[in-house]
């Protein structure tokens, strides 16, 4: 992926919606006079909402007009609770976030909406609603419903200008190939609900550790536990992403502590290093999940402020919070549900193998947008497992879970080609599923689709 293509673009076009956003709202705070929370608020409201990068048919359209602002709210809502009485804005923080996961089972629109429940919330961790010097009690309402609106309309408005003038292809309403969910196999919950249960426990451990072990730095544990746990498809990826995160942090850390504490820089100097780093982070985001992991700490710490400790001992704190989040997003998935990594390679592979077969059996050139489906799968589930290979080695390279991946993307390589031997294509696929086969862990608990495509 090149770094400055689609990615770059994809990020110009996020950071306009950003800026537009907080822009609208700091002037509309600045003339009431209160903070600029509520602009913030607006900010990552765009944020989340331009990781979709389209322009809302008229249905869309009128979901975000109605939600949007209600969301806004109720994040604002649950700020002041957090601020106030901190045990009952935990409970609905964590209701809202598992709410928003549990979207995911009712479409591509439902999922949209739970992400935009969810990015608000992780916002107020670290800068909760602050809304002082209004005399009344529904201007705050009204700034926080003002917020959800702005976003809405400038997320909008950028994708519609990028589109006009070429710059990106904005999707005009209209949902790409569906991805496939993984199925936790002799498992009843739907994967929206074991994921759900993965969060539920995974924040009401980072809650209660870190309201009560570190209290002034509780909100660093909490994040942590939502990153580390949030999409997570297996064990192993749950580690990898902690292990991302870990690393990303600390050098997000060690910078938030040379900016925030040596520079000590004025407020318009760090606002504006703020939002270099938010595009410089949703720019390398799509390179690689440490970049973001960097970027995010970074952000964080420097929206937090000065901190009134030594450098070396806020540096060292976060370091041990973000460790123990890590640790509570990987017993989550380690133990509540969880799904072994291989297993689900095996599904995924097995997957590529039935697709192919039915793409032979047809006659017909294969369905490029089911290509790309499955490679996207395969490429979500290798980077833990490449990482694995490294650092661990495997007595067999073949038998290693990251070999039948690439194997599996290969075959997609060669299906690509118009004119691919059909012959030799079938016999590699026979090759890689006989594999599956002969290192399968037993009859009993073997993919039944795996067995078929070795036939």
């Amino acid at each position: 992926m090149s770094v400055f293509g689609q990615p770059f673009r994809f990020a110009v076009v996020s950071i306009a919606a950003v800026l537009a956003s907080f822009g609208v709202l700091y002037a509309l705070c600045r003339a009431l006079e209160v903070n600029a929370t509520p602009a913030i608020l607006a900010a990552t409201l765009a944020l989340s909402l331009s990781r979709g990068m389209g322009i809302p048919n008229l249905r869309k359209f009128a979901a975000q007009l109605v939600l949007l602002p209600l969301i806004a709210l109720s994040a604002g809502l649950v700020g002041t609770a957090l601020l106030k009485l901190p045990p009952v804005g935990a409970i609905l923080f964590i209701v809202g976030i598992v709410v928003s996961i549990l979207l995911r089972k009712h479409g591509p629109v439902a999922r949209t909406i739970g992400r935009i429940v969810a990015t608000p919330l992780i916002a107020i961790l670290v800068v909760p609603v602050r809304i002082e010097g209004i005399a009344g009690r529904w201007l705050p309402v009204a700034l926080m419903l003002a917020a959800g609106l702005t976003a809405m309309m400038c997320s909008a408005g950028a994708a519609w200008l990028a589109d006009r003038i070429g710059w990106i292809q904005a999707d005009l309403g209209q949902s790409g190939p569906a991805s496939k969910v993984p199925e936790s196999a002799g498992r009843p919950l739907h994967i929206a609900e074991r994921m759900a249960l993965q969060m539920f426990v995974a924040l009401g451990l980072a809650f209660v550790i870190g309201m009560n072990v570190f209290p002034t730095h509780w909100a660093w544990v909490v994040l942590t536990a939502f990153i580390v746990c949030s999409g997570t498809v297996s064990r192993g990826d749950a580690v990898y992403k902690g292990l991302m995160r870990l690393g990303g942090a600390i050098g997000g850390a060690v910078l938030a502590a040379a900016m925030a504490h040596v520079a000590l820089m004025e407020p318009v100097a760090g606002a504006a290093a703020i939002f270099a780093i938010v595009f410089v982070g949703t720019w390398l985001r799509q390179i690689n999940y440490a970049w973001w992991a960097v970027c995010a700490t970074l952000i964080f710490a420097l929206l937090q402020g000065p901190q009134d400790e030594a450098i070396l001992s806020a540096l060292g704190m976060r370091i041990v919070c973000i460790l123990i989040g890590a640790l509570c997003g990987i017993a989550a998935a380690w133990f509540v549900y969880p799904i072994r990594t291989e297993q689900l390679v095996r599904k995924r592979v097995a997957e590529t193998l039935l697709g192919l077969r039915d793409a032979l059996a047809s006659g017909l050139a294969p369905d490029m947008s089911e290509l790309d489906r499955l490679a996207a799968e395969l490429d979500r589930l290798a980077p833990p497992l490449r990482l694995h290979r490294r650092l661990v080695g495997s007595a067999n390279t073949l038998t290693h879970p990251s070999a039948w991946i690439d194997r599996a993307q290969a075959l997609i390589a060669q299906a690509r080609n118009a004119d691919f031997d059909r012959a030799e294509l079938r016999t590699q696929m026979r090759e890689l599923g006989a594999m599956l086969k002969a290192y399968s862990p037993g009859p009993a608990r073997r993919n039944q689709a795996t067995a078929n495509v070795a036939d």
